[in-house]
């Protein structure tokens, strides 16, 4: 099938037929090296459009019409936009094509800009508020505290290992801790009916008559046996709250014995990573604290804030999911 130009760039039969034959593909769309091809209603990348005429790619998020019938759920649409106020927006199955296809972008066309117009005003904002807080000028005091936050930075950094040995334990800990009881016995209940239907099916078909009640006894039970064992709520001996308390006790005697010729350390040894260093030295130059104590406290306040009706994004995502278990296995003493 021919590929047709869309908007007023165009490319010769010959290379748009060796373009195509590399082009790297992408869900309905394409990279190759002389044109991005986008579908059509019906055909994937039946269009191209040259690199030169390409003014702008960009991700958009749409949410999907109600039914009545199910939840909302976010659409992610491929936006191209062309030839001044041309675009094409192109829907997208699975988000890592998006990603691959972006990052493909950014390694070949850094000249294509990545954002909208909107979305590059916001990351612009932000860039000025980051300069103008990090350029806001310190007292003495809260200027000593930043450099003894910057030095306690350098000194976990030389060994990693150990701050992320001893956040991995604390979201295991805190991820055991979670699970109650009353859950593990209900799974457990679970699992042994779904034991005897597997066995009781097994035994129906063995007499060789009707095999049909025999067949959904199995089934159900393996179904009920796999759901249960994979649910992740009953202990194993390498997952349970025993086992994750040691790893926890473990990390965090690894951490502290390292730290033992630190002298002041500016947080306690179950803090010690170097995200809950870089938002406490944030806090101290939004002027929100004076002191590393005040603004390991702003910090615990700000976390315990932080619940699921909070939106976060891009790095401060990673920084609080990393960090939160921290505080939450220690109750933000």
């Amino acid at each position: 099938m021919a590929c047709k130009p869309l908007g007023r760039g165009t490319l010769t039969a010959e290379e748009i037929k060796n373009d195509r034959k590399v082009c790297k593909k992408y869900d309905q769309c394409g990279l190759g090296r002389k044109a991005v091809y986008v579908p059509s209603r019906m055909m994937p990348r039946s269009f191209y459009i040259p690199y030169e005429n390409v003014e702008r790619i960009y991700q958009r998020v749409a949410v999907s019409k109600g039914s009545g019938k199910a939840f909302l759920t976010p659409v992610l649409y491929i936006v191209f936009q062309y030839d001044g106020a041309q675009e094409k927006a192109c829907y997208f199955k699975y988000i890592t094509d998006s990603d691959k296809m972006f990052a493909q972008l950014r390694r070949e066309h850094p000249e294509i800009p990545l954002l909208s117009e909107k979305s590059e005003q916001e990351e612009a904002a932000k860039r000025a508020e980051e300069d103008r807080i990090l350029s806001a000028q310190l007292t003495r005091q809260a200027a000593a505290c930043v450099r003894d936050l910057s030095n306690a930075r350098e000194l976990l950094e030389m060994r990693p290992k150990l701050y992320k040995n001893l956040a991995q334990a604390a979201r295991f800990k805190r991820s055991m801790d979670l699970i109650r009881p009353g859950y593990q016995r209900i799974t457990a209940l679970i699992l042994a009916a779904g034991a005897v239907c597997l066995t009781a099916g097994f035994m129906i078909l063995g007499r060789r008559q009707n095999r049909s009640p025999g067949i959904i006894l199995a089934l159900m039970g393996i179904a009920a046996i796999f759901l249960m064992i994979n649910s992740g709520i009953l202990p194993t001996p390498g997952r349970n709250r025993k086992a994750a308390g040691r790893q926890y006790d473990h990390a965090l005697d690894s951490m502290k014995h390292s730290l033992k010729g630190a002298g002041d350390f500016p947080v306690p040894a179950e803090y010690a990573h170097p995200y809950v260093l870089d938002m406490m030295e944030r806090i101290i130059r939004e002027g929100r604290a004076e002191m590393n104590a005040q603004a390991l406290a702003v910090l615990k306040e700000d976390l315990k804030k932080m619940d699921n009706t909070v939106q976060l994004g891009g790095d401060e995502y990673v920084k609080v999911h990393t960090v939160k278990p921290l505080f939450l296995v220690t109750d933000y003493r």
